[in-house]
C-alpha cells in the first residue's frame, strides 16, 4: 500500500517545509504528511531540498516564486498549492492554473508533476531545469 505523501517525492532525511494560511491546506497537510513536513509562518533560511507553499488568494504570483526559487537546492522541489478549477470562484482564488504555472515558468523553473492535494486543492511541482542547476548564483 502506497502511503499518502509517497506521490509528493519528500526529501528523505532533509528537512521540508510548508506553509499555507487556510484550514484546508493546514489540515490536510497533517493528514498526509503528519511529523514529515513541518507547517512554518516564515520561511527558514535555506537552501532546501522541499517546500510546499500555498498560493495566497491576493498579491503577486512573481513575489510568491521568486523568493522561493532562490531557496530551493539545485535538485530541489517547490510544491504549490491552490484550488481546483471547480472551487477557485467558490474559495475567492483570482488566479487561474495557466497563471500560476506562467508564474513559475517566469520565475525560471518549469513544472514536472500535478497531484491532489485535497478534495478542492491542487498540487503543482516546480523544479530548477537540469540546464540551471550546475551553475546557479
Amino acid at each position: 500500500m502506497q502511503t499518502p505523501w509517497s506521490k509528493f517525492s519528500l526529501p528523505g532525511q532533509e528537512p521540508a517545509y510548508a506553509r499555507g494560511y487556510s484550514r484546508e491546506f493546514q489540515s490536510s497537510l497533517r493528514e498526509i504528511f503528519g511529523p514529515l513536513v513541518e507547517p512554518v509562518k516564515e520561511w527558514p533560511p535555506g537552501p532546501y531540498a522541499w517546500l510546499m507553499a500555498e498560493v495566497p488568494p491576493e498579491g503577486s504570483l512573481s513575489a510568491l516564486f521568486r523568493p522561493l526559487e532562490k531557496r530551493l537546492t539545485p535538485s530541489g522541489s517547490l510544491w504549490v498549492v491552490f484550488p481546483k478549477k471547480p472551487f477557485m470562484k467558490e474559495l475567492s482564488f483570482p488566479f487561474s492554473w495557466s497563471d500560476v504555472q506562467h508564474a513559475g515558468l517566469s520565475a525560471g523553473l518549469v513544472d514536472n508533476k500535478i497531484v491532489a492535494f485535497s478534495t478542492r486543492l491542487t498540487s503543482i511541482r516546480f523544479v530548477i531545469p537540469l540546464a540551471r542547476r550546475g551553475r546557479r548564483s
